[in-house]
């Protein structure tokens, strides 16, 4: 059998996306926020153009759905949305290269057996609306490239809602104005209204641009200054990347990717150097990083999407046999199933994980989401009786006390990351004591515990808080308190004095 057949292997490539589909969805309605996840929540409360630690685009989607309700149903629910836009979207990008609709199945199945990206569209990040707004790029892009007219003004959306949600999208956007520069250059002329992207994509940056430039470029300096941080030279380190990418976005489709990256590099088409530009540039700056720097592997989410979508349109149109699918496919299902497992039935994996390793999934294991809702609805009591304000030194650990607990987040300490956090409260404040919850006892961070010396006339140990999921010890918290905090007591806290 050396074609793909039309009938049943759609239907079973469309049933798999639906079932994988389905699963994201019950892990996002039954799973308790993350600490990112509640921090860009708290930023949907918050409308800004931008942010200092990513561009508008996530606080964007949850603000279309959840209103502040906090509902993590809500709050997961346009990033669900936004991974199905992205199937649909690069699976007729896919079907357009193929004319084929085959290849749009093919495209949509190698997409979402991604485990990593998996994670990406079924949680509250930026990667969604980023990969929703990539893929639309290059669907809508393919179309201007041919036909001109009104995919122009489509194409430059898309490529604008890319950049409000991740700064990488600026690779994107260069790569799709080399290939228009370039497809011109060899073709004499692309589609008809060219000029209608560049300044609709102008124009919708306005506000990530205004925000930017009136906060010190703080967006900008995080993506390109803030992040990174030099290791010193190391090949293991971009081999590591490389062989970690390849775990995580699924062996086979990977190495599919690859594939299609080096027949792209021979291709001379109006599509075909917009997947080239937009992908194998940012593919190679990613592994030169990895030489000097830790690089995070969700940064190829674009390149990954744009080079599976090729994949699949090349794999229909060289009529790829059953074998060949089956090695292309079957190492990301092994990968993928466990981690659709966890998120479905986390209960079950609790106990699949004591009867092998114990009862040792404490501090940092993997169902500290659990004591989030109960630990936020005690800390609400103990401050309310008190009449205590509530600090943490981590963002994500304040907004999760306001998402479950209505808690105002209150965030000291002096890593700089977060810092939009730190705007949400009066420094100058004189609060009757200050309940500090932290992950850690406060005389094991004698920094800390010198601050709080300074700041407060007495301080005390409130003891720990201990939260257990199916029976398992998830995490222990432990409390201290601030009596008779000095008049800069928070100042004193947040390393201004």
């Amino acid at each position: 059998m050396k074609r793909l057949s039309t009938g049943r292997w759609e239907l079973a490539a469309w049933v798999a996306v639906g079932l994988i589909f389905a699963a994201r969805t019950v892990a996002a309605f039954s799973l308790p926020l993350t600490g990112d996840e509640a921090y860009y929540w708290e930023w949907s409360l918050r409308p800004a153009g931008s942010y200092y630690d990513h561009p508008a685009g996530v606080a964007m989607v949850i603000a279309l759905f959840d209103h502040g309700i906090r509902s993590a149903a809500l709050v997961r629910l346009g990033f669900l949305v936004c991974g199905a836009g992205a199937t649909f979207l690069l699976a007729d990008f896919a079907a357009q290269i193929a004319h084929d609709r085959r290849a749009a199945a093919a495209a949509a199945i190698m997409l979402n057996l991604a485990p990593l990206l998996t994670v990406g569209v079924t949680i509250a990040s930026p990667d969604a609306p980023y990969l929703l707004c990539w893929c639309g790029a290059l669907s809508f892009g393919k179309r201007a490239f041919d036909r001109g007219g009104a995919w122009w003004l489509a194409f430059g959306i898309a490529l604008a809602g890319a950049a409000d949600s991740r700064l990488l999208a600026f690779a994107l956007v260069t790569g799709a104005l080399v290939a228009a520069v370039t497809t011109r250059r060899a073709e004499g002329a692309i589609g008809r209204g060219w000029w209608v992207a560049p300044a609709v994509f102008a124009l919708s940056i306005v506000p990530l641009l205004w925000w930017n430039a009136t906060h010190e470029w703080a967006t900008f300096l995080f993506a390109l200054v803030g992040r990174h941080v030099d290791k010193g030279f190391s090949i293991g380190r971009a081999v590591g990347f490389l062989a970690l990418a390849l775990l995580v976005l699924g062996p086979g489709c990977g190495m599919a990717a690859g594939w299609a990256g080096i027949h792209l590099l021979r291709m001379r088409t109006g599509w075909s150097r917009l997947a080239a530009w937009c992908a194998l540039p940012m593919v190679a700056l990613l592994i030169a990083l990895a030489l000097i720097e830790p690089v995070e592997v969700y940064w190829l989410y674009g390149p990954f999407v744009a080079l599976v979508g090729v994949a699949a349109a090349l794999a229909v149109k060289l009529q790829w046999r059953p074998s060949t699918w089956a090695w292309t496919t079957v190492p990301s299902i092994v990968l993928l199933l466990p981690v659709l497992f966890v998120a479905v039935a986390p209960s079950l994996t609790v106990a699949a994980a004591i009867r092998l390793v114990g009862e040792h999934l404490r501090n940092n294991g993997p169902f500290e989401i659990f004591s989030y809702p109960a630990l936020a609805r005690d800390v609400a009591r103990e401050a309310q009786s008190s009449h205590a304000l509530v600090a943490t030194d981590g963002y994500g650990l304040s907004s999760l006390l306001d998402f479950y607990g209505g808690v105002p987040p209150v965030v000291i300490g002096y890593d700089r990351q977060g810092r939009q956090a730190r705007q949400w409260f009066d420094h100058d404040a004189q609060p009757r004591q200050v309940l500090f919850v932290d992950k850690e006892p406060l005389a094991t961070r004698l920094d800390f515990a010198k601050q709080f010396a300074r700041a407060c006339g007495e301080v005390v140990p409130d003891g720990t808080r201990s939260y257990r999921y199916e029976g398992v010890l998830a995490r222990t918290y432990y409390l201290t308190r601030c009596l008779s905090p000095k008049r800069e007591a928070l100042r004193i806290l947040l390393w201004e004095e």
